[in-house]
């Protein structure tokens, strides 16, 4: 397997960046620098990454900068989610379902009977979360309870 061409798929899937955001904003200081840290994230990989396609390959997808860039812009609020799902331990039950549950739901495709793993990297990513945010075993229990509930109803699959 060649690597480069490897990471270059791992890195244009939203796992990866739902993934390192959350760590960013997690492993902030403060409420305020988990958001500033996380949009400052967002605006560069935008940013490098139009400029980069603009130069090298001649267009400039508008639509597609417009939908990243509203993401970003909400970057902030979610940031303060995590941090606060990092460091208050009574919504520490809650609030890390949510990117869990994004990753859970890019990595499974559950149905009624069954569950299949579409995307081993997400899951990854979905147990490193699991470690992250890691209280107590019944906060976890909880944790992904909440998210696996986050995945069946989100209107948003990957």
């Amino acid at each position: 397997m060649n690597i480069i061409p490897y990471f270059g798929y791992l890195c244009s899937r939203t796992g990866i960046w739902v993934l390192i955001a959350t760590l960013i904003a997690a492993y902030s200081k403060t409420q305020i620098s988990a958001a500033l840290n996380t949009f400052v994230f967002f605006i560069g990989m935008l940013t490098g990454y139009y400029i980069y396609s603009a130069f090298l390959f001649g267009f400039f997808p508008t639509s597609y900068f417009l939908l990243w860039g509203s993401i970003a812009l909400a970057s902030p609020f979610l940031a303060a989610i995590v941090w606060i799902a990092k460091n208050n331990l009574r919504l520490a039950w809650i609030l890390p379902a949510l990117p869990m549950g994004l990753l859970l739901s890019l990595s499974l495709a559950v149905g009624i009977f069954y569950i299949h793993l579409n995307y081993i990297e997400e899951f990854i990513m979905y147990a490193v979360l699991c470690v992250v945010f890691y209280k107590t075993p019944k906060q976890l229990a909880a944790t992904i309870a909440v998210s696996f509930v986050i995945k069946q109803v989100s209107p948003f699959h990957f």
